[in-house]
């Protein structure tokens, strides 16, 4: 343990000083896309990390985003966290997979004087180009925004930059198709070239230290191996650290593809991963030869069929397998768990080397954790794992040596055991004869014991009685070991007592231990001291002398009862149980009792053990049998019970008449019993009380006493007494005489006035429901009732219950047989009502056949509907029936009737607000709301019902019934029915306001798709719900945008720029239209318009030169009479060109009509090359308007795909084809237009 305690700090020293680097003041980081390193002296504070907060832009390229941000737009992105990976990132409410391509954009303010510096990255996933300042530093692998154009690399880099100074963007182009996710998952090193340079050759130099200790460990394992073949621990070992060389190499700086530069990606991420997996079981198999005991073969079964899965899975692609890291990681620790605990049980049953494999585990197991959190990101270190096997190594090592020399002491002492052994023998070899005649003799005295312990059992088993059992056994000891007394304790597991049952003592002693001990008893547990000890050992208990303070209390009990005698305590075992004890004691001073003694004892234990089990078995037989003749003889009285029991079941259940069955019971019970009084009180569920149903009239009951009976009802609260009580529990209740003091008022009526002095009460249980309670008593004389009668009286009522039940069960069907008689005759009325309303369409109509419905059925005469107007919030008038009893002033009333959603609406507020009718069948003198008042007085109502009409859990409407005829009361089932039939007002009302809304909505969808698209797509859209793509050949397309829009967008309110926009572009509109042209869409101060689609033309071109010329001169208007207004452009650009395109409509809520193609993103080089010319045209298009316009100024652009592009300047019409102000076209070009557009070709030079 001293080399110990001196290797442990060693090996903390070595890792700190691998893992100290340069310490410096704190690190800046990136902030929301900037980092200041002006601060930062390379040379005095060291590299650094660029780590922080970069600006991600999903699916966007360097080159994407520049041209995105000439155009005027912003292009989309978030911060996010270096190092890091995409994969379940929120952006803009999408979570990101693990494949796909994005742009890191990082903005880094250098000092003015920054040296010479370099860069340094390991792998990133999966490849990248780097820019710095817009120019490409490096690319790894190959950056492709798809599959086909993409090829991973995963080799670390290091990098001179060129000079930097000041302001300098930084970004790193990055795509992931490879790997299970992608991202900027390591830090981006900066530093002075020398100093990174020395800090990357101190990886490579610790990285070849590490590989070249494993393996040098491994071949000296592999060698002890190969000299001693059954040490497979050693072969495992050296297998493990061959694996970890080989991961140690392709991790981190990646040494692997030093040494073999054409490796495949694919195969070394395949390397990485199989490594680690295999690795894993090897370590734990290791453990499991080194720690038998504690790492058992079914563990070993548990992790081969867990690490399956991920070896299968390295046959798949890499994306795949890559994917499950997360889950290996889990089982990686659960493995490093198990071993630990493995390693632990064995440190505490002292196996030889656990406490330092122990310790060199918790390195392993330490770094482990530690590199599992640093590929996920969550902590920015380094690959620490190697250090932790080092470490490991090192402790092997020294157990190792420390086996070695356990090996040469175990010699040592072996030799010297050898040679005293020798010596012995030699003592053994000259007294071997006195010894075998020493043992003769033993034997001989051992023969006599058992033949004298076979005549003893023989005498045992010609006894079953306990007590001669014990006493012949004593008899026994007596002789054999001297005793002068013994007990027997029996052994009650089933309630945990210890029962003194006999004691035998010699005739010379003076102990009665008989009347001392009977009715003695222990609880078996740890209370009964020594007996617990002995009956949970099954082992005997030997003892010389007392010593009182060390007994419990219940042991100090049994010692005064018995004496301060040594003494023993034998357990009487059978089956492997105990089942009693025996105690023997012995009075003869000074004396004790030998060991063999005890073992004879404990051989005669076994044949009075057997002996007592027979007997104890011989009294439960003859209890049990005892036990079943009584029940034999309960069993035929039970029988010819039943036999009665089931006669009179059989005629009750001939009975359909309720009050024939009570009768029945009651002469049963008369004649069973002999119990004249009995009384049946059945439940009222809806009251919740018990009430009489019938009752027997004994002769000596008074009137009294019969009245109160059958007129009295037990409430099932806390006021029913003891007979509520009774109900709860549903069990039977008898009660001997009369309570000195009564619970409820309840219980002394019924014990004062039927002069009781006892009564029985069995409640009327049916499937565990109490139907009633049934009472037995004879007033005045005291009943006379044992357990068995009450138990035959219970279960007589039982019987019973069942025929009760379904009496009343038979009544409420034939009752509702009548009610639903009614219903059906109601549900056939109202559907073929509805069959008539729903023939109806027109809401006049279906409103008159509800009111001639109700005026028929009902006798109601007037009745008013007011639907709800959520405009005004108030209730208006819609329709009415029956007004023709009414003049035309109160008429009219009605019609022009508000009733606003306030208290001040009365009644008709009131329902609306409760969605409930209200009916009230006499009008009072007065209302408590001036409305109600008014409308009684003018209507003559003695009578009204207001129903609110309801529709989706919605008040659509109320009406309002009156009715004139004071006879007229409607029952609860009338006002149910007609607001059941108010419902169908509801849904005819609200299907009217729904297909009046529909209609407008139809109307103003079509109109709004018209401005939206193409009058014939709009048509094909609405026919099929979709529109197919179309591709045109040649269509023209024209794009305008406004000089300097950014600058001026920056000068201007929102107001300001919106109103300008809209002046320029709704005379574009007109302009556009007028040129059968088609706008399709704006975009900041684009406007891009096509001709020849969605319908082909000859003229398109033509058509686009002259909408241009047009929008030219329109804007030169605009500004000069619109000198006022904010928004003033530096004048327009035009571009046009001519060529294919596809064309279709997208989206799913919102259509939009649009084109893709080249000649699209062609349009937009040439509006973008354009700046300065008004007009620019394509060859394409000049080709097809030169001979109708002017045109010059040829030049030369780029297009987006770096292609060289001829453009020309459109100067105006040509001057015979114009009029006099050079820009409107005149008849000749009117003519030649319509000859080109019938398809001919103009042929003017």
């Amino acid at each position: 343990m001293k080399k110990c305690s001196i290797l442990i700090p060693l090996f903390c020293l070595l890792i700190s000083l691998l893992s100290c680097g340069e310490v410096a003041r704190n690190k800046p980081t990136a902030k929301n896309g900037q980092i200041d390193l002006s601060d930062w002296d390379f040379h005095r504070d060291g590299n650094i990390n660029l780590d922080g907060e970069w600006e991600f832009y999903w699916k966007e390229t360097f080159s994407g985003i520049q041209i995105e941000t000439e155009l005027g737009k912003e292009p989309k992105f978030i911060y996010q966290v270096v190092p890091s990976n995409w994969k379940g990132v929120d952006w803009f409410g999408e979570t990101l997979d693990g494949f796909g391509y994005a742009t890191y954009k990082l903005k880094v303010k250098f000092p003015e004087n920054t040296p010479i510096l370099a860069f340094h990255n390991l792998d990133l996933s999966s490849a990248y180009r780097l820019y710095i300042n817009g120019k490409l530093v490096i690319e790894q692998g190959s950056f492709g925004i798809n599959p086909n154009y993409f090829e991973p690399s995963y080799k670390s880099v290091l990098v001179d930059l060129e000079p930097v100074s000041g302001d300098t963007e930084i970004v790193y182009e990055i795509s992931n198709f490879h790997y299970s996710k992608g991202g900027f998952w390591e830090s981006m090193e900066l530093g002075e070239r020398r100093k990174l340079y020395d800090k990357v050759n101190r990886s490579y130099q610790i990285t070849s230290f590490l590989a070249g200790s494993i393996f040098l460990w491994a071949l000296y394992h592999l060698g002890l191996f190969l000299m001693r073949r059954q040490d497979k621990a050693s072969l495992f070992i050296a297998l493990f650290s061959l694996l970890i060389v080989m991961r140690l190499l392709t991790i981190g700086e990646r040494n692997l593809l030093d040494i073999i530069p054409s490796l495949p990606m694919d195969a070394l991420i395949r390397i990485e991963f199989a490594t680690i997996y295999i690795a894993t079981i090897v370590f734990a198999y290791f453990y499991r030869l080194v720690f038998p005991n504690t790492v058992g073969q079914k563990t070993m079964y548990v992790l081969y069929i867990l690490i399956t899965p991920f070896l299968v899975s390295l046959f798949l692609p890499v994306s795949v397998f890559t994917s499950q890291i997360h889950y290996f990681q889990i089982f990686l620790i659960l493995v490093c768990v198990r071993i630990t605990i493995a390693i632990i049980m064995a440190y505490r049953s002292d196996t030889v080397g656990a406490g330092l494999s122990l310790i060199g585990f918790s390195f392993v197991f330490g770094t482990v954790v530690h590199d599992i959190l640093y590929q996920n990101n969550v902590i920015n270190t380094m690959n620490i794992t190697p250090f932790g096997f080092l470490g490991f190594i090192l402790f092997q090592g020294y157990i190792l040596s420390y086996g070695f020399t356990r090996a040469y002491l175990s010699i040592e002492k072996l030799k010297e055991s050898l040679e005293i052994s020798n010596k012995e023998l030699n003592i053994l070899k000259e007294g071997l004869e006195d010894i075998v005649v020493e043992r003769t003799q033993e034997l001989e005295i051992s023969k006599s014991n058992i033949e004298r312990l076979n005549e003893f059992a023989k005498t045992l088993n010609t006894s079953l009685e306990l007590d001669s059992i014990l006493n012949k056994a004593f008899d026994y000891l007596k002789e054999e070991v001297f005793c002068d007394s013994m007990i027997l304790l029996l052994v009650d597991e089933e309630n945990g007592k210890l029962h003194y049952h006999k004691s035998v003592v010699s005739q010379n002693s003076k102990l009665d231990l008989e009347n001392k001990f009977r009715g003695l008893s222990f609880p078996l547990d740890v209370s009964a001291g020594l007996f617990y000890h002995v009956y949970k050992r099954n082992r005997p208990f030997r003892f010389a002398k007392v010593w009182e303070s060390r007994l419990n209390e219940s042991n100090q009990k049994f010692i005064q009862l018995i004496g301060k005698h040594p003494g023993m305590i034998i357990p009487l075992s059978s089956q492997g149980k105990v089942i009693a004890m025996l105690a023997i004691f012995s009075e003869q001073k000074g004396s004790s009792f030998s060991k063999a003694q005890l073992q004879l004892v404990e051989n005669t234990a076994e044949n009075i053990a057997t002996a007592v089990t027979n007997s104890i078995l011989v009294e439960e037989m003859n209890r049990e049998k005892f036990i079943a003749d009584n029940a034999r003889l309960q069993m035929e009285n039970a029988k010819n019970e039943v036999v009665k029991l089931n006669e009179f079941t059989k005629k009750i259940n001939s009975e359909s008449s309720l009050s024939q069955i009570i009768d029945e019971m009651f002469d049963y019970i008369l004649k069973s019993f002999e119990i004249e009084a009995t009384l049946i009180q059945l439940l009222d569920p809806k009251k919740k009380e018990l009430y009489t149903y019938k009752t027997t009239t004994p002769t000596y009951a008074t009137e009294e006493q019969l009245s109160f009976a059958k007129s009295f009802r037990v409430p099932l609260n806390e006021r029913g007494g003891i007979i509520y009580k009774t109900y709860l529990r549903k069990k039977a209740l008898f009660v001997p005489k009369p309570p000195k003091s009564y619970e409820s008022e309840l219980d002394e009526q019924i014990f004062t006035k039927l002069s009781l002095s006892s009564f029985i009460a069995v409640p009327l249980v049916v499937q565990n429901e109490v139907i009633g309670i049934a009472y037995f008593t004879s007033y005045q004389k005291p009943m006379e009732v044992n357990r068995e009668v009450l138990r035959r009286i219970a279960g007589f009522c039982d019987q019973i219950a069942g025929a009760i039940q379904n009496s009343l069960l038979l009544q409420l069907t034939e009752e509702e047989r009548k009610k639903s008689e009614k219903a059906k005759a109601e549900i056939q009325k109202m559907n073929e009502f509805a069959k008539t309303i729903n023939s109806q369409n027109n809401l006049e109509n279906i409103l008159a056949e509800i009111f001639g419905f109700i005026r028929k059925n009902y006798k109601i005469e007037n009745c008013v509907l007011y639907f709800l107007d959520r405009e005004f919030n108030e209730l208006r008038y819609l329709n009415h029936s029956g007004f023709d009893l009414l003049n035309d002033e109160n008429v009219n009333f009605f019609k022009t009737l508000r009733f606003p959603l306030r208290e001040e609406s009365g009644f008709v507020y009131k329902c609306y607000q409760r969605k409930k009718h209200f009916y009230m069948k006499h009008v009072p003198k007065s209302m408590p709301f001036a409305i109600d008042k008014q409308i009684t007085e003018r209507s003559g109502m003695k009578g009204f019902l207001i129903s609110p009409l309801v529709n989706n859990d919605e008040v659509v409407a109320m009406a309002m019934y009156g009715i004139n005829d004071e006879t007229i009361q409607l029952s609860n089932d009338e006002v149910d029915s007609i607001v059941g039939v108010s419902e169908h007002i509801a849904s005819a009302i609200n299907n009217h306001f729904l297909m009046k809304k529909i209609e407008e909505e139809k109307q103003r969808s079509d109109s709004l798709l018209l401005n939206i698209l193409p009058k014939n797509v709009a048509e094909e859209l609405q026919k099929k719900g979709r529109v197919n793509p179309v591709e045109f050949e040649n269509v023209t397309l024209l794009m305008t945008s406004f000089p300097g829009f950014s600058q001026i967008t920056g000068q201007l309110t929102p107001e300001e720029l919106i109103e300008g926009l809209d002046l320029y572009f709704s005379r574009f509109d007109e302009i556009i239209k007028t040129k059968g042209m088609e706008k399709l869409r704006m975009t900041g101060d684009m406007y891009l318009a096509a001709g020849g689609l969605p319908v082909g033309n000859f003229t398109h071109a033509v058509d686009a030169c002259l909408a241009a010329l047009q929008i030219k001169n329109e804007v030169n208007r605009l500004m000069n009479d619109f000198k006022d207004i904010p928004f003033r452009p530096d004048g327009i650009t035009i571009a046009i060109h001519s060529g294919p395109v596809v064309a279709g409509v997208i989206g799913k809520s919102k259509f939009n009509y649009d084109v893709w193609g080249k000649t699209v993103t062609q349009t937009q080089a040439i509006r973008r090359g354009g700046v300065g010319v008004s007009i620019n045209i394509s060859q394409e298009t000049m080709e097809k308007v030169k001979r109708l316009f002017h045109i010059d100024n040829q030049r030369m652009i780029n297009t987006y795909e770096g292609e060289q592009f001829p453009i020309y300047e459109l100067l105006s019409l040509k001057s015979d084809l114009a009029d006099d102000s050079g820009i409107l076209p005149n008849e000749k070009f009117e003519r030649l237009y319509t000859q080109q557009k019938r398809g001919a070709k103009i042929l003017i030079k």
